[in-house]
């Protein structure tokens, strides 16, 4: 891949790649511009994908209940339910644990994962030897998709560590934690034209005082308990002209100071938009959701 370079006009950070080049490795934005120049990183269609193609595993097969042969390399049991463990080409699969049997269980904080013939479809657990097993979603035939691991640890698609940059034509998938991460005191932050699909937590998240605005972007296929967008703490938000759709629980979760939400279409989802403490400003103007499109 061809390094990043700085053009001193504009302050414009370029990948210098062609359209649909795959990256397998994050992207870790540190070097923004202010607020009069902000710095500008076009992926010119950067995909940055994460995951692990693991279709070719020798499975055990049961109609379509599928069980590895032992542990899968860098993909030990989670107790952490709140991402997703696997993907079926772009659908999501939930970790399940069996809660009521925890609860009985004489041993202390015991994590037991819902047993393989209790799985709803597109679920998944692993057994006590560490082999990982799941039902295939209804939407997906046994044996005729890939099925993908994502990627070891908490790792991100694409890390926003400065302030004051513009990040366009991007895409970010099957990361284990967030598609696009925000932390810390961020500000003038806007990424246009991006996709966060199918990552293990949220497509988009903002945390702590982050101030991002989103534009013309798809948010798909994520399986965060929150949303496909979560922004949290005090972040300020906004997300215009976007598309929302498939993504566990609702399309959008926020739980930090103030955001808007402007002519975005929300579809195939369960819940629309979620507002979690009676504090947080929430305004909403243009939009339209349906289950079904």
């Amino acid at each position: 891949m061809k390094p990043l370079f700085l053009l001193t006009l504009g302050m414009v950070l370029s990948a210098a790649l062609h359209a649909e080049e795959v990256r397998r490795t994050p992207l870790i934005l540190s070097q923004g511009g202010t607020p009069e120049e902000p710095a500008v990183f076009d992926g010119e269609g950067l995909i940055i994908d994460l995951g692990i193609d693991i279709t070719a595993q020798d499975w055990i097969q049961a109609g379509d209940v599928w069980t590895s042969r032992g542990p899968l390399p860098g993909h030990p049991p989670r107790e952490d339910t709140q991402r997703a463990g696997l993907f079926i080409d772009e659908v999501p699969i939930i970790i399940v644990r069996d809660r009521a049997a925890e609860q009985q269980a004489e041993e202390a904080k015991p994590i037991v994962y819902l047993a393989p013939k209790a799985l709803h479809p597109g679920q998944m657990g692993w057994t006590e030897d560490g082999s990982l097993y799941f039902r295939w979603p209804a939407e997906k035939k046994p044996g005729e998709a890939r099925i993908i691991q994502p990627s070891p640890g908490l790792t991100s698609g694409v890390v926003i560590a400065c302030s004051h940059i513009t990040v366009r034509n991007v895409t970010a998938m099957h990361a284990a934690n967030d598609g696009f991460n925000i932390h810390g005191h961020r500000v003038g932050i806007r990424l246009e034209n991006v996709r966060a699909l199918s990552n293990g937590d949220e497509g988009i998240s903002a945390h702590e005082t982050v101030q991002m605005d989103v534009a013309d972007s798809e948010i798909a296929w994520n399986g965060s308990s929150a949303g496909g967008v979560a922004d949290v703490n005090d972040s300020v938000t906004s997300y215009t002209n976007c598309e929302l759709h498939h993504n566990r629980n609702a399309a959008l979760f926020f739980d930090g100071k103030s955001h808007r939400v402007t002519d975005c279409l929300i579809h195939h989802q369960e819940r629309d938009i979620v507002i979690r403490g009676k504090d947080v400003v929430v305004e909403t103007s243009g939009n339209v959701w349906r289950k079904e499109e």
